[in-house]
């Protein structure tokens, strides 16, 4: 409130806006099947206000940072692999002690110090393409390790027992090399968001 002698003069209500493009966020992790939780230093008001916006229902208003790292200790411990996006300056000791850990690049340089990865387009659809690509990177490492364990499995004891001819045994390890980088090579495709 802003008072003079005559009484009031004009009151201000401030709050943060919700960010472009956090709805369409939320709703596509939930249907990829993870949860979402907010956890958050402001009044619970507040933050019951932001959460039923953005479809979130564990969420927690008034926070310390240890109370926020408590939380993610509690969800690692149950087994979770816990992502955490912050911007804040209370937000770096949790940051640092998630699993993944991802800073909006306006938010405060402490923030962006303890992240394992900086949003630096404030575009927050870009964290659907990084899931997207490292969930692509993982599968094709997999697919990789498979049939290099395969390929080795197959063609060391044949060739030690000499049923491959030494030229034979050189081509077949150059054609699995170029098979290895050829499937990771897809990765440099674009992705092709399924909704």
């Amino acid at each position: 409130l802003l008072a003079g002698e005559d009484g009031t003069l004009c009151r201000f209500r401030l709050g943060d806006e919700i960010r472009p493009g956090a709805r369409a966020l939320v709703r596509a992790l939930q249907a990829r099947g993870l949860g979402v939780s907010l956890l958050s230093g402001d009044h619970r008001d507040a933050v019951d206000r932001v959460a039923d916006a953005l479809g979130i229902g564990d969420r927690r208003g008034g926070l310390r940072p240890e109370d926020k790292l408590a939380r993610l200790q509690s969800l690692a411990s149950a087994g979770r692999c816990v992502a955490m996006i912050g911007d804040g300056v209370n937000d770096a000791p949790v940051l640092a002690g998630a699993a993944v850990s991802i800073a909006m690049g306006g938010g405060a340089q402490a923030a962006r110090a303890s992240a394992d990865f900086i949003l630096v387009s404030e575009r927050l659809p870009a964290l659907l393409d990084a899931l997207d690509v490292a969930r692509r990177t993982q599968r094709a490492v997999r697919q990789n390790l498979a049939w290099a364990l395969a390929y080795n499995l197959l063609a060391l004891p044949a060739a030690a027992a000499g049923l491959v001819a030494p030229w034979m045994a050189a081509v077949g390890m150059s054609a699995s090399s170029l098979l290895v980088v050829g499937n990771s090579l897809r990765l440099c495709a674009p992705a092709r968001r399924g909704g």
